[in-house]
């Protein structure tokens, strides 16, 4: 099935204006300590802070310019902001201890937690937050053999890398929290039999994409779809092969759609596919060659199955209601037609 949890997760809208806001902050924040402390920086800060200040501006400016380049620009920053810690921990730990314990560069550690469970994907985050912490215990273990801690450092230590284990136990659990919540949610807008979506998703669905459509100017087309005589596969084989007949309508629709299509069943044997960027003759094209798809289909006993089409192209004034209603109408003059055939509003 076509990936769709976006639209129920709220984080994934917001993630790259979120990110618009992080990077330049830290940037400004790297500038302030460089200023602040120019007398006093150890070799570690004195390359990572400037690189810092500067790289996170421009990867910024480069994710507003350019938002495609969001595949590179989060990853990118989020490996620079681990990479600054993990050397100044590094330097001071087997190399020169901070007479006042740890680094103020510990304080940047936790936002490796919380932005790697913000920008990745759950697993991906987990990976990585795993291995950040091993690698601070692998870097406290080898500070402690060469035997330069005093109880202070040996106190700080401690508490930072407990501390760094409670964040990670609780940002487990509250990921496992609300993918649980999305899951639960996911069932209410999934129909049990086929796999698809059903009506609750599609209403959803269509007043995020009819917002761009009246905001941008964005092509959006809506197919309705409905199988010719499946009462009488019904009546005749049975419910046991009306669902198999339901079930490989919905394998044939999928197989059919890119990734930012979505098929949603409306009920019964009605279905309806939404179609983002795609205009009312390429959605006519796409519903003749799934008319073609489910003559094609095979299931026995049935000997033959068909289906009739009605496609509708949204208009700026639309709503989900106005052109649900346009495509049923089209949908309706498919049947009265002879069934087995595509109209357009």
């Amino acid at each position: 099935m076509h990936p769709t949890l976006e639209l129920l997760d709220p984080l994934n809208p917001v993630r790259r204006r979120m990110a618009l806001w992080l990077l330049p902050l830290g940037g400004l924040l790297a500038l302030v300590a460089l200023l602040a402390s120019r007398s006093g920086l150890d070799p570690v800060d004195r390359v990572f802070l400037p690189l810092m200040a500067v790289g996170l501006l421009v990867l910024a400016l480069s994710l507003k310019r350019y938002p495609a380049s969001a595949r590179w620009a989060i990853p990118t920053a989020h490996a620079l902001i681990a990479l600054y810690p993990f050397s100044t921990l590094t330097y001071q730990l087997l190399s020169a201890a901070n007479p006042q314990s740890l680094s103020p560069a510990t304080f940047w550690v936790p936002f490796l937690y919380f932005s790697g469970y913000l920008f990745f994907p759950t697993q991906k985050a987990l990976r990585l937050a795993l291995l950040y912490l091993l690698g601070l215990f692998l870097l406290a273990l080898l500070g402690s053999l060469r035997g330069h801690y005093t109880p202070v450092h040996l106190n700080a230590l401690a508490q930072f890398l407990g501390s760094n284990l409670a964040y990670l136990g609780l940002l487990s659990l509250l990921v496992r929290l609300k993918e649980g919540y999305f899951e639960a949610q996911l069932d209410a807008y999934t129909d049990f039999l086929t796999g698809l979506r059903n009506r609750r998703y599609l209403e959803l669905v269509l007043e995020r994409e009819l917002f761009r459509v009246a905001r941008y100017g964005r092509p959006l087309s809506l197919v309705v779809l409905d199988l010719d005589g499946f009462k009488g596969v019904n009546d005749t084989h049975g419910h046991e092969v009306g669902d198999r007949v339901l079930r490989a309508l919905a394998q044939c629709l999928e197989a059919h759609l890119r990734q930012s299509d979505r098929a949603v069943r409306l009920g019964g044997e009605e279905f309806a596919l939404v179609l983002p960027e795609t205009a009312l003759p390429q959605a006519f094209r796409l519903a003749e060659r799934l008319r073609q798809g489910v003559a094609a289909l095979k299931v026995p006993p049935v000997e033959q199955l068909s289906a009739s089409f009605g496609v509708a192209q949204a208009n700026p004034t639309d709503s989900p209601l106005s052109l649900l209603k346009r495509a049923d109408e089209a949908l309706y003059r498919a049947k009265r037609r002879g069934k087995n055939r595509v109209e357009s509003a």
